[in-house]
């Protein structure tokens, strides 16, 4: 385990970082934001990252790939408006979660879209709640741009962190130590999971027919 932890600085490659910038973008897309663990693939990025150029890469890719996600869900909300409310991709995230969004995004304007960021659930549709309210675009883009570095500043710092101090704990921990903390990152895996399944279990709230929109 020491040798494999020990090569995570060697394993930063192009193909990683396409990886990398694919969670960020899915992590953060209008209705997947929910299902896809996209932290994940960014804090094995910043991990790998062992060179100034590597990391300017990787925040780089990462915050341009978050904020495409935003225009996405900024575009649906442009041309759906305040009937995506009823959407039932909304109905399966929780219309709590767009009215709360919605409330950030008047009390704070381009700003929640920089807060929303550290809100689960709530930072995969305000870029939407965004677009229907009609916020301007050059507002939208500042806050989505920072909202997006924001984070992968965190998550790639985090990586980095545990790259750096995995080898360390390694060399402290025999074997069963490794199979205990194995068995915690696995039972906290599945729990995640689960949790994720039950939210999209949950029955939806009923929508007038006439307000109802179906997104496929």
């Amino acid at each position: 385990m020491p040798d494999i932890l020990a090569l995570l600085p060697d394993s930063f490659s192009p193909a990683l970082v396409v990886v990398g910038a694919l969670l960020a973008f899915a992590e953060s897309a209008f209705g997947l934001g929910v299902i896809v663990p996209g932290e994940l693939g960014v804090l094995v990025l910043g991990a790998t990252a062992s060179t100034p150029v590597q990391v300017a890469l990787a925040l780089t890719v990462v915050t341009v790939a978050a904020s495409a996600a935003d225009h996405i869900g900024y575009l649906i909300g442009r041309r759906y408006g305040q009937s995506l409310r009823g959407s039932r991709v909304v109905r399966r995230l929780g219309t709590e979660h767009w009215d709360r969004a919605a409330q950030l995004l008047r009390r704070r304007g381009p700003v929640a879209l920089v807060v929303s960021r550290l809100l689960p659930l709530v930072r995969t549709v305000v870029p939407a709640a965004a677009g229907a309210a009609r916020m301007r675009y050059r507002r939208f883009l500042t806050g989505s741009v920072l909202g997006s570095a924001l984070w992968g500043v965190l998550w790639l710092g985090a990586g980095a962190l545990a790259g750096q101090a995995l080898p360390h704990v390694a060399d402290r921990l025999g074997d069963a130590g490794w199979l205990v903390l194995a068995g915690i990152v696995l039972v906290s895996g599945l729990l995640v999971i689960r949790r994720r399944a039950r939210r999209r279990r949950l029955p939806a709230p009923s929508v007038p027919r006439e307000r109802e929109l179906e997104l496929v």
